[in-house]
């Protein structure tokens, strides 16, 4: 286990800064907004913002006063409470997110020790170039890390991606994890349940589920099938880049994060040129995926369903399917980002269901 500090070089900077003010611009139908994808205006104003204004130095400094960590290539912040004796928490962004998507949620978690890797593929965590990095890879590598942490009993948190790796980490090691938390559904792990044996409610969400995928699932067809050719466009150009995960971010969200840490997740992505790994998750998990079983494990959900286009608010009973729900709360705000969007809710949520876990 090696220190980890944060430094990019200057020509690396300087380069991102000379492509973004050299974007070559598409037309856009007028009054269009974002209904083909993200609007023109918008994503002008965040290159503009990216190029001139963004301080990734400044971001630097903020992010090097935390510990970082790099162990047989996974990077992880890494956060003691003061005795060393708190409770540990490992934490699981997802996909177009980072280990930042967190940062904000450390100082209201104070009485937990905090752990937050960067999933393989994403920011300083490279992806071993094979095949196979599903759920079950990545949520072993957890394991293997929270025991070279001396950490026998821990709980798990994630959204997205890290909302599969969670689950499936709790599956697999029942004996250590004391109890998972997750803020979204992973589609991969939805239940399966024939149409006759669904609710009324039920219905009605996998319909409003259904429509969202009509207009978002692009993306994720493009991604879990041939991810290195939209790569290599997402790799070259920082305005398709900001574009592409741009998007996400904006239609996802309840509220979009600030123009500032949307520059600093782009910058991570793009001085790292993991965009094209990290699609790979998709690609992973397609074609090796992991088998569906209940979860026995203690489980919290923290239900966040606004988003500018709605996903839907899934029913409890639908996921009791799949997870032994302890906890369920449904927020009145907040989308697929909650961690960032709504970081005091998610932490406290999160507190109060891990206070009593042994």
């Amino acid at each position: 286990m090696e220190l980890f500090r944060i430094h990019v070089a200057d020509e690396l900077l300087d380069d991102l800064r000379a492509r973004l003010r050299n974007t070559r611009w598409p037309d856009q139908i007028p009054g269009i907004g974002w209904k083909q994808g993200t609007e023109l205006d918008w994503l002008q104003h965040l290159v503009s913002f990216w190029a001139d204004d963004f301080d990734w130095r400044a971001w630097e400094q903020r992010l090097n006063a935390f510990d970082h960590f790099t162990w047989k290539g996974i990077h992880f912040v890494y956060r003691r409470t003061a005795s060393g004796r708190g409770k540990p928490l490992i934490l699981t962004h997802g996909w177009p997110g980072s280990f930042l998507d967190y940062l904000d949620m450390l100082p209201m978690l104070d009485d937990f020790n905090l752990i937050i890797p960067s999933l393989p593929g994403y920011g300083f965590s490279p992806r071993p170039a094979q095949v196979g990095i599903n759920y079950r890879y990545v949520s072993e590598r957890w394991h293997q890390l929270m025991s070279e942490l001396g950490y026998s009993r821990y709980g798990a948190v994630g959204y997205d991606f890290g909302a599969g790796v969670t689950t499936i980490l709790a599956l697999d090691h029942p004996e250590s994890v004391i109890g998972i938390h997750l803020t979204t559904l992973e589609s991969d792990l939805t239940p399966t349940v024939n149409d006759s044996e669904l609710s009324d409610a039920e219905r009605r969400y996998l319909a409003v589920n259904r429509e969202w995928e009509t207009t978002e699932r692009g993306y994720s067809a493009i991604q879990s099938t041939k991810p290195q050719t939209v790569g290599y466009g997402l790799n070259d150009s920082p305005a398709g880049l900001a574009a592409y995960v741009g998007e996400k971010w904006h239609l996802w969200s309840d509220l979009t994060p600030s123009t500032d840490f949307l520059c600093a997740t782009l910058t991570l992505y793009w001085v790292t040129q993991t965009i094209t790994s990290s699609m790979r998750d998709y690609w992973d998990n397609r074609w090796f995926p992991v088998e569906r079983a209940y979860v026995d494990t203690p489980t919290a959900f923290s239900v966040f369903a606004h988003q500018t286009v709605p996903e839907g608010e899934p029913p409890r009973t639908y996921l009791e399917r799949v997870y032994n729900i302890q906890r369920w709360t449904v927020f009145p705000g907040g989308g697929h980002f909650a961690p960032k969007e709504k970081p005091a809710v998610v932490a406290g949520d999160v507190a109060a269901f891990f206070q009593d876990l042994r």
